[in-house]
């Protein structure tokens, strides 16, 4: 995205706060923002973030991100639709796509607007404009969503563009296949680790655990009002997700029941192969 020059931001906590500072701080381009609280619009402001309040500003950009909750993102990006410019690209970062994209790539796309569905695959255990930083999506993954609406040349910007973010790859799906792996990558990890945590002998476990409790509970720490949203939003993949993890674990359960250890042994193999291949994997896709 060479050729733009202004974008809007709307949204600066972690994830669109951080948005704001990379942009600012390593493209050259202007940065807009907006933000329901005011305090946040004055620090932004002066850290030199932002340029200007984008209500103000909303027909001089070329690409308007929204970093909101779920449910607020269709509605606010159909209130900005009508003062932008046309050719204008709108990109959000919500963590699922298909309730997004199906709800406003037509509709932009008669508009004039050039939509893509986006994901940024970072984040912090702490939300915030106070915890946002430049360097958070370095190393990490840029997930675009297109469909039949999709304007190949705003794509073609887009996966450009975020790499000079920091974003070490960008990856192109579509939002259903997007959200059915989500579901296992992320959704599913929150769930189990605040389930986990839920246990009992909790409260005895100073002094007991390392590294292994670290991991496990980490996410445990999340905003629970936007989680709830992004599960509901996303419930019949998360739930094939739950359900699998369930059949998985009485597997486990039954062998140690039954004191079968050859079975044990069977089970703790094939689960050590399969995070060794998935490593494997991983390592020749880079």
């Amino acid at each position: 995205m060479n050729s733009v020059k202004a974008v809007g931001v709307i949204g600066l906590g972690l994830i669109g706060g951080s948005m704001a500072k990379s942009i600012a701080g390593r493209t050259g381009c202007t940065v807009y923002g907006s933000d329901m609280s005011e305090k946040v619009m004055n620090d932004a402001t002066s850290d030199k973030t932002l340029s200007g309040r984008l209500d103000e500003h909303y027909g001089d950009i070329d690409v308007l991100i929204v970093a909101l909750y779920p449910l607020d993102v269709v509605g606010t990006i159909e209130e900005a639709a009508p003062k932008l410019k046309k050719g204008c690209i709108v990109i959000d970062c919500t963590g699922v796509k298909q309730i997004i994209c199906n709800e406003l790539s037509g509709k932009l796309a008669g508009m004039g607007l050039r939509f893509i569905g986006g994901h940024p695959m970072a984040g912090k255990e702490v939300a915030g404009y106070s915890n946002s930083c430049d360097d958070l999506f370095d190393g990490a993954s840029m997930i675009l969503c297109r469909d039949e609406y999709t304007d190949e040349e705003a794509m073609n910007a887009a996966c450009d563009f975020f790499p000079r973010l920091g974003f070490a790859q960008v990856r192109i799906t579509n939002a259903k296949e997007h959200d059915a792996v989500i579901a296992y990558t992320s959704q599913l990890a929150h769930v189990t680790s605040s389930a986990y945590i839920k246990s009992p002998t909790l409260n005895k476990r100073y002094g007991f655990s390392a590294g292994s409790f670290k991991d496990m509970t980490r996410v445990a720490k999340l905003n629970e009002e936007m989680w709830a949203d992004l599960f509901l939003a996303n419930d019949e993949a998360l739930l094939y997700e739950i359900d699998a993890l369930s059949k998985n674990l009485s597997e486990y359960r039954k062998a140690l029941s039954e004191r079968d250890r050859k079975r044990l042994v069977e089970l703790l193999r094939d689960g050590r192969v399969r995070k060794e291949k998935d490593e494997h994997s991983e390592q020749n896709t880079h």
